[in-house]
């Protein structure tokens, strides 16, 4: 049995639709199930590949569906394509509707921008509720829910995180790509607050499309330059641990890490775009602040601020106050009770498994059973 897989990853899309996807091919291979992704682009190649999967790339713009129907049908007949799950933005109606006629197809939709032909609909975002689902596709099989978000197998029933009464560690993650800067402007911002988190570790996962990660670095290495400085008897601090040097803010940057698993669980506070990234949080049970780089986060971030799983910075398109998300940290690493209380919601929210009922429910209708 084979399970075609139809995304994208670039500096537009971003790495979310495939991050996800290759959480639910995990799945499926811990079931026996073969995967075998299909992208346009060459650049989209790598990802799936590097996790072994086999990958079809169909040599085309990443964002024409529509011009792809002869492409993909024609794929569909000589591979003879059973079931296939699609998950991308930038599909067309017409598209959706020539696949599904000659094939099973799962859509992952978060966007609700339309009612789409398919036989299998996912949607496990929080605010899911907010769309009639079930009048819309009243004979279709529907996945709604956050029991069906996407984690990879690492993500499956985490035991309960240990709060820590002293903050001692804070995760930054923005995503794949980082279009409007944040990871730079968060660092010249923490830079001018250093004084404010003295004694804290920071760990920065630009993305692997942040193309300003040089210049990110160049700002933590002057940083660190001046507090390795020589004291005033001419030793360095890192010999005197009297020093202030014994105290100061500390700097780690990483363009990606392979799982953000252990790095969640061992931060106490956790800084992040809000996606994918969010149900991760929640399956880990690590407390945060969110904020949003896109339209298609808004409803995520605000649906995890408004059941108070999450503290929400803002939009850094627009009117976004770095010197408020400061502030915002400072609170929470001062306030044990409100970090406790949220980790523990996040917790009842997420178990993890979702790809595994995903992988369950496509191959159950596809077999008629």
């Amino acid at each position: 049995m084979t399970l075609y897989i139809r995304t994208e990853a670039n500096r537009i899309t971003a790495t979310g639709h495939m991050m996800r996807c290759l959480a639910i091919a995990d799945a499926a291979a811990e079931k026996g199930i073969r995967t075998v992704f299909i992208v346009a682009e060459e650049g989209s190649e790598r990802f799936p590949q590097e996790r072994g999967y086999e990958t079809i790339c169909l040599e085309r713009r990443w964002d024409d569906f529509t011009g792809e129907i002869p492409v993909i049908e024609r794929l569909i007949a000589e591979r003879n394509v059973e079931v296939m799950l699609i998950d991308s933005y930038f599909v067309s109606a017409d598209y959706m509707n020539a696949v599904t006629k000659m094939t099973r197809t799962a859509y992952i939709d978060d966007l609700h921008a339309a009612v789409w032909p398919c036989c299998v609909l996912i949607d496990y975002a929080v605010y899911y509720d907010l769309f009639d689902y079930q009048k819309e596709y009243p004979d279709i099989t529907l996945l709604l829910g956050c029991k069906y978000a996407p984690l990879r197998k690492e993500f499956w029933d985490l035991p309960a995180k240990k709060i820590r009464q002293d903050v001692k560690k804070i995760l930054v993650v923005t995503g794949g790509t980082d279009e409007y800067h944040f990871m730079k402007r968060f660092v010249e911002a923490l830079l001018l607050q250093r004084e404010s988190f003295a004694g804290v570790e920071f760990t920065l996962i630009c993305g692997a499309f942040n193309s300003e990660i040089g210049e990110i670095r160049k700002l933590s290495a002057e940083y660190l330059a001046e507090a390795d400085h020589l004291g005033d008897d001419g030793k360095s601090v890192l010999d005197n641990r009297t020093d202030r040097k014994s105290d100061a803010m500390k700097i780690k940057i990483y363009p990606s890490l392979p799982t953000l698993k252990d790095a969640m669980l061992e931060t106490d506070l956790l800084i992040t775009a809000g996606g994918t990234t969010l149900y991760e949080m929640a399956a880990c049970g690590t407390p945060g602040i969110c904020f949003s780089i896109a339209d298609n986060q808004l409803d995520n971030v605000r649906g995890f601020a408004g059941r108070g799983l999450v503290w929400y910075a803002g939009d850094v398109r627009k009117d976004f106050s770095y010197i408020r998300l400061m502030e915002m940290m400072n609170e929470l690493i001062g306030d044990y009770t409100a970090r406790a209380a949220v980790s523990e919601k996040l917790r009842a929210l997420v178990d993890g498994r979702g790809a595994e009922r995903i992988v369950d429910a496509v191959i159950h209708y596809r077999s008629g059973l």
